[in-house]
């Protein structure tokens, strides 16, 4: 009967020990020192990464994502996630443990979180620790319907959520590149090296990024002007988006946009 109890209490112990050690390796915050509180609470799940140095990255992670890129975001797109995600969840995944090893992936963004290798969360470092400036942008960015190109206005956000955030050597890494890449896309334009079929597409980047290079204020009107549709024709949302350029840039955008692919809008 002795042994009996000793061996309950054991497992009774050990239990105990594997929830407080699962508690430990999932993060939760919803306060951000000196402001208010979020209004969306941020959970990320370190539960399947490893290395004990590696997992201790994921409270400055959390604190990062609720506290930093959320409100930069909040504030580039106007859009309040809150008002279909009251909750974001983050899954941290070691390389070997990832459930999409057939996919080059490194991350995927969900209705109200994102799944992500810890090479592009935990250990992807900034000047303000490690962040995500990625995936959590496709979740806001579902609020905008349907959209011509997965990563619209990603050059533009991402590059403003770090200079908003505070991490200026990365805010000017990306704008140095975007600049190399307008270079580039002007040339491939001037030399008709553009893929046949995707020229109005390399257009609108290449809009976005001049627009933005031009006044960093324009990502925000961006948002504000881009009229959201769930319409899932994609003549219809190239030219939503093209009649959100050429408001924002003045009536610039629309003879560069007619002289590279894009359909009359």
């Amino acid at each position: 009967m002795k042994r009996m109890f000793l061996f309950i209490g054991a497992a009774l112990v050990a239990a105990i020990l594997a929830t407080l050690a699962r508690a430990q390796d999932v993060v939760s915050v919803s306060k951000c020192p000196g402001s208010d509180p979020p209004p969306v609470t941020f959970e990320v799940d370190c539960s399947r990464v490893a290395d004990r140095a590696t997992r201790a990255l994921c409270q400055p992670f959390a604190q990062n994502q609720a506290c930093k890129v959320f409100p930069a975001y909040r504030r580039i797109t106007g859009i309040q996630m809150e008002e279909s995600c009251p909750a974001f969840k983050y899954t941290i995944y070691d390389k070997d443990k990832w459930p999409y090893q057939d996919s080059k992936d490194g991350g995927r963004a969900d209705k109200c979180g994102a799944e992500l290798l810890t090479d592009f969360s935990l250990l992807n470092s900034s000047q303000i620790g490690p962040i995500d400036v990625h995936e959590i942008l496709h979740v806001y960015q579902s609020a905008l319907g349907a959209i011509p190109y997965q990563h619209i206005l990603f050059g533009p956000s991402m590059t403003e959520a770090r200079g908003l955030i505070g991490d200026n050597k990365g805010y000017v890494t990306a704008l140095t590149q975007m600049k190399e890449e307008l270079n580039r896309t002007k040339v491939d334009f001037e030399q008709g090296k553009i893929k046949v079929g995707g020229e109005c597409l390399q257009a609108e980047i290449y809009e976005e990024d001049l627009l933005y290079l031009k006044d960093r204020r324009n990502v925000e009107m961006f948002y504000l002007k881009l009229q959201r549709s769930r319409l899932a024709d994609m003549a219809d949302r190239q030219a939503r988006f093209n009649r959100m350029y050429n408001v924002v840039s003045s009536g610039e955008a629309r003879p560069f946009l007619l002289a590279h692919g894009c359909a009359a809008f």
